[in-house]
């Protein structure tokens, strides 16, 4: 450890994020909260490294690793523009130029792309094709497909009937097909991926069933006696509540024995749960709960009475349902299911194991690599011989890179899994550490994808704050994103709710958010920044929505509903539906009120790019939810109805649209015709057109025989006649033969070309991309269409082909409940109210966010398996009893459906933590309950515990969001309204209550507002929808005309009062700036001819001291251009004139032979053409080097040739008529500067033309082109800060030199 840099005087870094920058010599962990700046803190940290004056390093031996492509991108700007800044203040560093041109070469990628030129560099080591490719996900998806069906039909034919093959497809296959236990095999294998071992991981997993019985610690009774634990505690807390009401005046005192008694039990199963399993299932055995003593007598408060009794009765479900769970089987019944199970388990990973071989051979046989083979194959060309499974050395690779990378830096480290943490381990040193890694395990929100959150809480705890050891932990804790009121607000509800045992992070002093913004305060009062929960009580009104609750409402007092959560009950979905109605009426409300839209005063924002605050627009305004699947949009909808613009980017509904639909059942037809389904909806749409009685009449044609053949019979008969209400049939023959004569064609095209070709052809024949280009949503049904047309590109880039493999994978996708999501037809930049999930905000930030759907619950659906997994305690499968059919959990699937609820929790709660940090400005809440009323008196049972941390055992039983918010929120000194409305009592952890600093408001909203609103804004609609369907129908629209006029007369009349800045060029050059003065002046120029001015005579110096050239005489006639001989524009031999000024030496003496040495040497290296070449007069370029200025430039000290630049330059100035609303506008000149160069005389302005002299008079050229030579002169100025002392022109005509004054 090195000591640290000093803090620069007048640094506005954080002493924590200097130690972050500054900090060398080992190991860094930096644990990032959301809005610390930790990537500008990043960024500096190379910045410093780079530039350090004492030990510079360059920029690529510096390894930069972010989460994302685009992260990497903008990390490079970043990195480049700090670099850019700094050479500014250091223009003669030439180290700083140089890391400049690194920064192109430079190793800040992803971790995917490192391991890729890894790969393509050493491919050698593991015998790889050096010309490999990624497979894309729909490639690698069909390969899998195909190769799994191959396996299951091998093992099918070499298995006999009572093998553990069969008796695994019995347990784990389906009814009617294989399909999920292919699946399974497919989950297997991508879980073993993310381990550095895959094989070593699935073999060890396995072989703990067949040691069951074996002694030594059993990791699913361990995870189970601490989950067990858990609940009892809570079980005791009700009791003991119990026991408090008893004790009070009034209060059930005859129970008190009873429930003493009862808790002494419990108490006694908490210490079994210390010693073992056989302990506490011997005390779970004998534990009961007996009946109450009777309360006789009228002093006895029936409230109190009942309270207790559904206390004690929560005690008693929880215990009963406990009991039911575990300990029904005996601890020698689990183990004897264990070993049954063994075989399958063994039998099921040899598949795993199969199929990978097979997968890989594949792969290799095409050149081929999927993303986890990347990490992989990274990983074992850096993985040394001698390595162990519990020890990896590094090879000569990896040391090769360890002397390559001076400092590794990981951004969004929480995010990484095992096997990158093992390449990082590879490549970093460790004496002196050299990783920095930074990142917030807050907001570890991506399990789903196998990142581990654990790798980042362990060095959290090993890492030391004073440095030292494993390594030194740095916590960056100011949040310069949001309001204060924001900050306080997330601090009081996560020092409640977060903690090591349930969130798997403790949120301390260290943890929590410290203001570091610097909001302008003058512009609102602190309340109107505070945070609002606005809970929806479905119990005060009737809403015409018979909506559901908060899910802790799908429970009785004290119990948890994990039945339902079990058996995998979805809430109903039309009752979540109606709830999300309820929201979205909620939040237009809310949005129309914040924008001024009904009158109010708009609610300001600070804009950050203006630097000041600014009214709120809708693009301010983002609406998140857990999933926006199902909600978004129904909220979309309702949002339109009360004028509020929303847009959500959905991942489903693509197959749905019905364009999309039309193509791909014109696919499947020319695929095969003899589907009757997908030719009937071909034939019924705009494609061909048929209605329902002419589709009746084709299948008359040919009753008995499929429908194809019908068509046949149909078009090919020869029959007239008309039926009623139906067409001409000789015409609809007509259109039917014409469709058949495309269909063939469309098939030829299908066998013989690419199938995007052939996609793009049906648009065109048909006229069906236009078609749905006409529909109401045109825009959106166009991009639909033009990425189906996309996908089959996509498509055909892997390594399959054909219409038929590609209609496959479609319906294997939509069989699967995937979907590709509607094509997006929306940019970023749209003024709309944006709707997104949770997990898509990660990263961003936004003025006003709502936060809806806080009732809804927790999706647990995958505890729900016949086969879970997890990464430490393996697999969970089902005992499925063949002979009986029926099936049970066995003790690794109760573990690990326990501890994968633990997980899923502490996972949800950094999703909330998420959520909540990112407003900047005002942070809304809603959730919605069924009845307000018994909410409230569950969540006042946290007003006695007098800890800032809710207990454990409250916080595991959550259901949603609501159910850690409410019992968090109910304590704070504002929410007295809500306890009040309970009829709750203060909270009793006032000493800590007592200083603080955030600021709430709650409401309670009656479904009956937002109803009545909608229905005033539905009738709104209706209104406008009659009047506009009166305009389209051409009929006077009601209203008073009077006022119509006076409006439309208005409207008509308006007149933009910027009109003359809108047709002004802001952009221009310097030669447009020339013509425009030419075009001025020369009404003036001709008037003083007529006036009698003449002009000096030119000035005939020659700059090679020949005599004046004479023009040759021009012709009145010429002959036509096709007849004459190609020559060189004005414009090509000024470009080569100038081309060979730019590149001739200034070197000693320049004569003729230099120039034409110069024009042989730009010919060889093709900078010019023969024909250019023989347009330049070597002599007049000698002349000129031969004057007095030319001789000045080949002395001077600095020279620049072709310098481009760009300047400011006011409107007026550049156009003098413009009027005042526009004079003050700058406009951007540009221009390139043919040669600078500086002498002992100051700055020389030199300029080269090509254009004809003969005719002009000196002071003719000079003015023609001094505007041209100001604006030059004035730039030059303005950006070097020097004088110009001369500006001279050239004229290669005639070789004139002339001086302007």
């Amino acid at each position: 450890m090195t000591k640290l840099m000093q803090k620069p005087a007048g640094s506005t870094w954080t002493d924590d994020q200097w130690s972050a920058i500054v900090s060398r010599g080992e190991h860094l962990l930096v644990a990032a909260a959301a809005g610390s700046g930790k990537t500008a803190v990043l960024v500096e940290r190379i910045i410093r490294r780079i530039s350090d004056p004492d030990d510079p390093v360059d920029v690529d031996r510096l390894l930069v690793a972010t989460f994302t492509k685009a992260a990497a991108s903008e990390m490079r700007e970043r990195i480049r523009d700090a670099l850019e800044k700094a050479l500014l203040e250091q223009p003669d560093s030439d180290h700083l130029r140089r890391q400049l041109a690194l920064i192109g070469r430079a190793s800040i990628t992803t971790l995917h792309s490192f391991c890729k030129d890894v790969i393509s560099r050493y491919f050698q080591l593991i015998d790889l094709d050096p010309g490999f490719r990624i497979a894309n996900e729909t490639e690698a998806d069909l390969m899998r497909q195909d190769l799994l069906e191959e396996l299951m039909e091998s093992f099918y034919s070499d298995s006999e009937p009572d093998s553990p093959f069969f008796r695994l497809i019995d347990s784990f296959g389906g009814e009617r097909s294989d399909v999920p236990l292919m699946f399974l095999i497919q989950r297997l294998y991508d879980e073993s991926r993310s381990h550095p071992d895959p094989e070593s991981w699935l073999r060890g997993m396995a072989a703990g069933f067949g040691k069951a019985d074996a002694d030594g610690p059993n990791p699913w009774l361990s995870s189970l006696l601490s989950d067990v634990r858990l609940e009892l505690e809570g079980m005791v807390g009700l009791l003991r509540e119990a026991v408090r009401f008893c004790r009070e005046p009034g209060g059930p005192e005859p129970y008190l024995a009873g429930i003493e008694e009862e808790l002494v039990q419990l108490e006694r199963l908490l210490e079994a749960c210390g010693e073992s399993w056989e302990r506490l299932y011997e005390g779970m055995q004998t534990a009961s709960f007996g009946r109450l003593k009777p309360c006789k007598g009228d002093h006895y408060d029936k409230a109190l009475q009942e309270r207790v009794k559904s206390l004690r009765d929560g005690a008693k479900e929880q215990l009963g349902k406990l009991r039911k769970e575990l300990f029904t089987r005996t601890p020698e019944q689990y183990e004897r299911e264990l070993r049954d199970m063994a075989p399958l388990i063994e039998m099921l990973v040899g598949l795993v194991l199969r199929f990978g071989e097979l997968y890989q051979q594949e792969k290799a046989d095409k050149g081929l690599l999927d993303f986890a083979d990347l990490e992989h194959f990274c990983l074992r060309i850096l993985t040394g011989s001698k390595s162990a499974a519990d020890e990896l050395l590094p090879s000569q690779a990896a040391l090769d890179y360890r002397e390559q990378f001076v400092e590794v830096l990981l951004d969004e480290y929480q995010d990484t899994n095992r096997v990158q943490d093992a390449i990082v381990g590879l490549i970093a040193k460790d004496t002196p550490g050299n990783r920095f890694m930074v990142g917030d395990v807050k907001q570890s929100i991506y399990r789903f994808r196998l990142a581990e959150p654990g790798l980042f809480l362990e060095k959290y705890r090993n890492y030391a704050k004073e440095g030292g050891g494993a390594g030194k932990r740095i916590d960056l804790a100011c949040n310069f994103r949001s309001r204060r009121q924001v900050v306080d607000a997330v601090n009081f509800v996560f020092k409640q709710t977060m903690n090591e045992a349930v969130g798997e992070v403790a949120y301390d002093r260290s943890a929590e958010l410290v203001y570091g913004a610097n909001y302008p305060e003058a512009f609102h009062q602190s309340d109107d920044m505070a945070v609002e929960l606005i809970l929806l009580d479905k119990s005060s009104g009737d809403s015409g929505l018979n909506g559901s609750g908060a899910a802790a409402e799908r429970r009785e007092d004290g119990a948890d509903d994990e039945d339902s959560q079990e058996q995998g009950e979805a809430p109903d979905e039309t009752l979540e539906l109606e709830t999300a109605q309820l929201e979205a009426r909620t939040i237009a409300l809310q949005v129309r009120k914040r924008l001024g839209l009904d009158g109010d005063k708009p609610m300001l924002v600070f804009d950050k790019k203006a630097g000041g605050m600014r009214p709120a627009t809708f693009r301010d305004v983002v609406i998140l939810l857990r999933a926006t699947q199902s909600w978004a949009p129904l909220l979309i909808e309702e949002l339109k109805l009360f004028g509020v613009p929303a847009y959500a980017e959905l991942s489903t509904g693509y197959f749905a649209a019905t364009e999309v639909e039309s193509v791909l059942s014109l696919l499947k037809v020319i695929d095969n015709p003899f589907q009757d389904i997908p030719l009937a909806a071909v034939l019924r749409s705009p494609l061909v057109g048929l209605n329902g009685e002419e589709l009746a009449l084709v299948r008359l044609a040919r009753k008995g025989d499929g429908y194809f053949a019908a068509l046949l019979a149909y078009a090919e008969s020869d029959t007239d006649g008309e039926d009623a209400g139906i067409e001409s049939q000789a015409t609809l023959r007509l259109r039917l033969k014409r469709f058949l004569e495309r269909l063939e064609l469309w098939r030829q095209e299908a066998r013989q070309g690419a199938l995007a070709d052939l996609i793009w052809r049906i648009y065109r024949e048909t006229g069906y991309y236009d078609f749905v280009g006409g529909l109401a949503g045109g825009v959106q049904r166009q991009a639909n269409l033009r990425a189906l047309y996309d996908r089959a590109r996509q498509y055909e880039a892997t390594s399959f082909r054909g219409l038929f493999r590609f209609l496959r994978f479609v319906e294997r996708m939509r069989d699967g409940g995937g979907d590709l999501g509607t094509a997006r037809a929306l940019g970023e930049q749209e003024d709309v109210v944006r709707i997104m999930s949770i997990h898509k905000s990660k990263g961003l930030e936004f003025p006003i966010v709502f936060v809806a759907g806080l009732g809804k619950m927790f999706n647990q659906q995958d505890l729900n398996g016949s086969f879970l997994l997890h990464k430490d305690l393996g697999f969970g499968p089902k005992f499925v009893d063949i002979s009986q059919r029926v099936s049970y959990p066995t003790l690794p699937m109760l573990a690990i459906r326990r501890r994968m609820r633990l997980e899923t929790l502490a996972e949800e709660m950094r999703v909330l933590y998420v959520a909540l940090t990112r407003a900047r400005e005002k942070l809304i809440l809603l959730g919605t309950v069924q009845s307000l009323q018994k909410q409230l008196e569950r969540w006042g049972r946290q007003l006695t515990c007098e800890s800032v941390e809710l207990p454990d055992h409250e916080l595991a039983k959550a259901r949603c969001y609501l159910d850690w918010l409410g019992p968090a929120l109910i304590r704070h000194p504002h929410a007295k309204p809500l306890r009040e409305l309970g009829g709750l009592e203060p909270p009793k952890a006032q000493l800590w209550l007592g200083e603080e600093p955030s600021i709430w408001r709650f409401s309670q909203t009656p479904p009956s507002i937002a109803a009545a609103e909608a229905a005033a804004s539905v009738e709104r609609h209706l209104e406008l929808e009659e009047k506009l369907a009166e305009l389209r129908e051409l009929r006077p629209v009601r209203g008073s005309a009077e006022t119509a006029d006076i409006e439309v007369n208005r409207r008509l009349a308006w007149r933009y009062p910027n009109e003359q800045a809108s047709q002004l060029f802001s952009k221009t050059s310097v030669t447009e700036m020339k013509r425009l003065h030419e075009r001025r002046t020369a009404k003036i120029d001709s008037q003083s001819d007529e006036a009698g001015w003449t002009a000096a005579p030119l000035e005939r110096v020659r700059a090679d001291g020949g005599l004046p050239r004479t023009a040759a005489a021009g012709s009145a006639f010429r002959r036509p251009r096709f007849m004459e001989r190609k020559e060189l524009t004005s414009a090509e031999r000024g470009t080569a004139f100038h081309a060979v000024m730019q590149h001739i030496p200034l070197r000693g003496k320049v004569d003729a032979d230099t120039v034409r040495a110069t024009l042989d040497e730009m010919m060889a290296k093709r900078l010019m053409t023969e024909e250019q070449a023989d347009a330049v007069d070597p002599n007049v370029i000698a002349g000129f080097f031969a004057g007095a200025f030319g001789k000045r430039l080949l002395a001077a000290e600095r020279v620049l040739r072709e310098t481009p630049f760009s300047y400011g330059l006011k409107a007026g100035e550049a156009y003098p008529d413009a009027d005042e609303s526009a004079a003050e506008e700058t406009v951007l000149i540009q221009g390139v500067i043919d040669c600078l160069f500086e002498d002992d005389r100051g700055i020389v302005l030199l300029d080269y033309k090509t254009d004809r002299t003969e005719g002009y008079e000196t002071k003719q050229l000079e003015e023609r082109y001094r505007v041209q030579l100001e604006l030059y002169a004035r730039a030059v100025e303005h950006i070097w800060k020097k004088p110009v002392s001369e500006k001279v022109l050239f004229f290669f005509d005639g070789g004139y030199v002339i001086d302007v004054k």
